[in-house]
């Protein structure tokens, strides 16, 4: 009786995350068998392949909804994420494209990269970007940075894309097994990101109070500003947060030391732990956060001179 056992070996070096191009696979069978009573085996010539380039780049939009913003804001972010799934550094080129269908055009749209790699867009840090070399399997972050125009409309929407294409083309004709060729999954992806014009926005309101005995203004005349805050549109259930207030006093005018208040609450001049000071040349207050339909008031004193 003549028994035969068959084991394969591959020579070469295997990636967990795929064989790299430009491996060089060997394979080679040992086969074990018996004959006439003695066991013998013999190996078979080395078959070899070249291991292929595989173009595979993937980009996948990473906000959780549309970026709210609103009309005449700059530097507004869409986040971005560009894998390379293929087995070799490929050249991928990086494009701005516009839904036409949207309702608005952003201004000034440009292509970022995380050059810090905080996942956060840093203006001044993260380069602006139009061809990447990225390695295999690795991925990194993308941003559209865009200005809002002015004629923006509540819950106006934009389209906006990053459109990937590898610069590496498939390898025309059949397989080479001892050259490295060319397959193409998926050479070119593109993501949309959405910005929506929020359906709420900060309003504010100046009036002037002029204390006069003859209710004329001339010098000696007290006036009372107030500066009321809220939101318009839409303010059930929202919020703006880190609303400060700068407001110069006018010329021909002096502070009235001790008069600024939020809310009714008195406010300290100089720059200590209360949310106001006065400068000498402006007053300033921390209003802080706007929620729902409560507004803030700001009030100082001027004095005509």
């Amino acid at each position: 009786m003549r028994y035969i056992s068959i084991a394969v070996m591959f020579l070469g070096t295997l990636y967990a995350k795929g064989t790299l191009a430009n491996t060089v696979i060997n394979n080679v069978a040992k086969i074990n068998y018996t004959l006439g009573g003695i066991d013998n085996n013999i190996t078979s010539n080395t078959s070899s392949f070249v291991v292929d380039k595989v173009v595979d780049i993937v980009i996948v939009w990473q906000d959780n909804a549309p970026v709210e913003v609103g009309a005449s804001e700059h530097d507004k972010v869409l986040k971005f994420n560009l894998t390379n799934l293929g087995n070799f550094t490929d050249d991928i080129n990086l494009t701005y494209e516009h839904n036409s269908t949207s309702d608005f055009v952003p201004l000034n749209p440009i292509i970022h990269i995380d050059s810090n790699g905080n996942g956060t867009y840093d203006p001044g840090v993260d380069a602006v970007l139009t061809d990447i070399n990225l390695s295999s399997d690795a991925n990194t972050t993308l941003f559209i940075v865009s200005d809002i125009p002015s004629d923006a409309n509540i819950s106006n929407i934009s389209r906006d894309d990053i459109k990937a294409a590898s610069n590496t083309s498939a390898t025309a004709g059949a397989d080479r097994p001892n050259q490295v060729d060319t397959v193409v999954r998926k050479g070119t992806d593109r993501a949309e990101g959405i910005y929506k014009v929020r359906d709420y926005f900060l309003i504010s309101s100046k009036s002037a109070k002029i204390h006069s005995d003859d209710n004329a203004t001339h010098t000696g005349t007290i006036i009372t500003y107030t500066i009321d805050l809220g939101i318009g549109g839409n303010s059930a259930g929202k919020s703006i947060t880190n609303v400060k207030l700068k407001d110069s006093i006018p010329a021909g005018t002096k502070y009235q030391a001790g008069s600024l208040r939020l809310d009714g609450a008195n406010l300290s001049d100089p720059a200590d732990g209360d949310a106001g000071n006065f400068d000498g040349i402006a007053v300033h207050v921390n209003v802080g956060t706007i929620s729902g339909a409560v507004h803030k008031k700001v009030k100082f004193d001027v004095r005509v001179q």
